[in-house]
């Protein structure tokens, strides 16, 4: 219900976290470390890894696709990487698109209202003879900008994209893929910024233009109804470059990937791959400043590489009643070498009706480009001991930066309680080693900047954590024109920082407890009513964050909870048209879901209510 979003349909499961900080970035996390650069998340789109090389996590302003065509999106809670590989750490979120043959024909959306001021997408699908499918699309889009209490947030956002699917059915056991989408932006961001002369922080408000585009092929051979294999190869391109010269970032992904699942011999069910990726990334320092707020030592120019192979056995111990599934991947990258990540997952199924499912994994998230090498200033100080002179701490990467570690345990229980109800519970327990924290130097002089000294802060793996917590969510059909589904989750965070660190560092990277809400609470009803018309309601609460600005930067450090209402009316008067009007956040003119330290604001943007229109016509 947010205008044809896929960041809120994949984000919205009641099992994760998502906030809105402006009108174009959000935040996806699962089990904690809620941000926008989650690089515990990994996100994938039919096989193509969208994750950002760069700061890890995903750029959600270029993941955009019309609704009608995706499938389903996949949420895996916890470690995936035996499979997924690194960065699967904990959670996975997996997009699939409808196949060709399933989109046949032609759609025509479009509206508008308060927030969403214009949206419009097309989609036409036929064929090629009788073995060729086809579909192309065409999407836009005009956001108007959220609420700042002062002054303007200057983040109104529009674009453009467009794509085509070819699925080609070679023979009965063959079968070939082909599809390719491109995207183009512009975003208004605004931030405080640090500069070399008085007053020495500078405030910005830009334009980021952003232009993306993949092509993806796959072949498919199915020996039978349990064994094929497949080889699928991709190459996707992101460019973003900001009008004010802040960054001029540029990645190519080249990917091949090959997956062959054996059949079933002796109760036992394997599955092996080999993948390669290669990365040619450009990270231009900001030119506005001549690189004194951001630049990318030792070199602008990045070539990363990765290559890694699982197996996975999926053992029936018992026939229908108990199975063991275990399985692991092993990469190699160029930064930290061979990295191994293991799993473990034991099925009971003591009735037709209920399962009890353990796991124990591995999983890693391995260095970003930023954190090999990056220089970053921060908002200045004007620390005493310096005579008053501003002190710019700058962020700075570092070689031998490792991997954080995870080691997980979870416990789960599912049951179809009725032909009407059905629950689930997930425990778990994660203890992380290895995290990331920024360790301060000695302060010198900056020669670029008379009068003015650099504290440089190193990333180091100088912090440990364990987060425990349980998601339960039930779904029940009261009758046959009306479906309840509610959720909630529940996160402790402990973070421990090297207590021979200085006080502030400790409070700076333990603060990241406070990222995540401890409680989550997710509500939605659903009505087929008479004449057509359908009714949906979801409701959400989010408890209070208060870690995204432990150093109270700009203050505003606290977000308060919050409780969140949307609603969807829709009529279909016609087999082929549909009309509809959507509100969100119906209980507030406007409220924070973030704090101000995601992007050194005075103070943090609120999230309007907004309604909107939506017609739909199938031909």
């Amino acid at each position: 219900m947010a205008g044809g979003r896929v960041c809120h349909h994949a984000g919205g499961h009641p099992s994760f976290g998502r906030d809105d900080l402006d009108n174009n970035k959000w935040a996806i996390s699962a089990r904690g470390f809620n941000d926008r650069f989650n690089g515990k998340l990994l996100v994938q789109v039919d096989g193509r890894t969208v994750y950002n090389p760069l700061s890890s996590g995903v750029y959600w302003d270029a993941v955009d696709y019309p609704l009608e065509d995706i499938e389903r999106i996949e949420v895996i809670r916890g470690p995936g990487a035996s499979v997924w590989g690194a960065n699967a750490v904990n959670g996975i979120i997996n997009i699939i698109t409808k196949a060709a043959k399933d989109t046949q024909g032609g759609i025509f959306s479009g509206g508008g209202g308060t927030e969403e001021r214009g949206f419009g997408a097309f989609r036409y699908g036929g064929t090629i003879g009788s073995d060729l499918y086809y579909r192309v699309y065409g999407k836009g889009f005009s956001r108007d900008r959220q609420f700042l209490r002062v002054g303007n947030p200057n983040d109104r956002w529009w674009g453009a994209s467009g794509g085509l699917r070819l699925d080609w059915q070679v023979s009965e056991r063959d079968s070939v893929t082909f599809q390719g989408d491109f995207l183009g932006s512009e975003a208004g961001r605004k931030d405080l910024r640090p500069m070399a002369a008085t007053p020495f922080v500078l405030t910005n408000a830009e334009t980021e233009v952003t232009h993306a585009g993949n092509v993806l092929a796959r072949w498919s051979h199915q020996f039978g109804k349990d064994s094929g294999w497949a080889l699928q190869a991709y190459w996707d391109r992101f460019e973003r470059e900001g009008d004010k010269g802040f960054a001029d970032l540029r990645w190519d992904t080249f990917d091949v990937d090959f997956q062959h699942q054996l059949p079933e011999v002796a109760r036992q069910k394997i599955v092996y791959g080999l993948s390669y990726r290669y990365i040619d990334a450009f990270l231009g320092p900001s030119t506005s400043d001549g690189g004194f707020g951001v630049s990318f030592p030792p070199s602008p120019h990045r070539r990363p590489q990765l290559f890694s192979a699982f197996v996975q056995d999926q053992l029936t111990l018992v026939e229908d009643k108990l199975s063991l599934t275990f399985g692991s991947k092993l990469e190699h990258n160029d930064h930290t070498g061979f990295e191994v990540q293991p799993t473990g997952r034991l099925l009971w199924t003591p009735t037709k009706r209920q399962s009890v499912w353990a796991a124990v994994s591995r999983a890693v998230r391995t260095p970003t480009l930023s954190e090999d090498g990056i220089g970053t200033r921060q908002l200045p100080s004007f620390p005493a001991a310096l005579g008053g002179a501003p002190l710019f701490a700058r962020l700075a990467g570092s070689p031998a930066f490792k991997s954080e570690e995870l080691l997980a345990y979870e416990l789960g229980y599912r049951a179809q309680a009725t032909d009407r109800l059905s629950v689930d519970l997930a425990l778990f327990y994660n203890a992380y080693d290895n995290l990331r924290v920024a360790v301060p130097g000695m302060a010198t002089s900056i020669g670029a900047a008379p009068g003015t000294f650099d504290l440089p802060l190193t990333f180091q793996n100088l912090m440990t954590g364990k987060t425990y917590g349980a998601e339960l969510s039930a779904s029940c059909q009261l009758a046959d024109w009306w479906r309840l589904y509610g959720a909630y989750t529940l996160l402790e965070m402990n973070l421990h920082a090297d207590p021979a660190l200085p006080a502030g560092t400790r409070t700076a990277g333990e603060g990241a407890e406070g990222q995540s809400p401890r409680h989550q609470v997710y509500l939605q009803s659903s009505w087929d009513l008479p004449r057509n018309v359908q009714f949906d309601l979801i409701g959400r609460f989010v408890d209070r964050l208060n870690g995204f600005n432990p150093s109270g930067i700009g203050g505003g450090d606290v977000i308060g909870a919050y409780i969140s209402l949307d609603a969807r009316l829709g009529w279909t008067p016609g087999k082929n048209l549909e009309l509809a009007v959507a509100g969100q956040n119906l209980l507030d003119r406007h409220h924070p879901e973030t704090g101000t330290a995601q992007f050194l604001r005075s103070s943090p943007v609120e999230i309007r209510r907004g309604v909107y229109g939506k017609v739909t016509w199938r031909f």
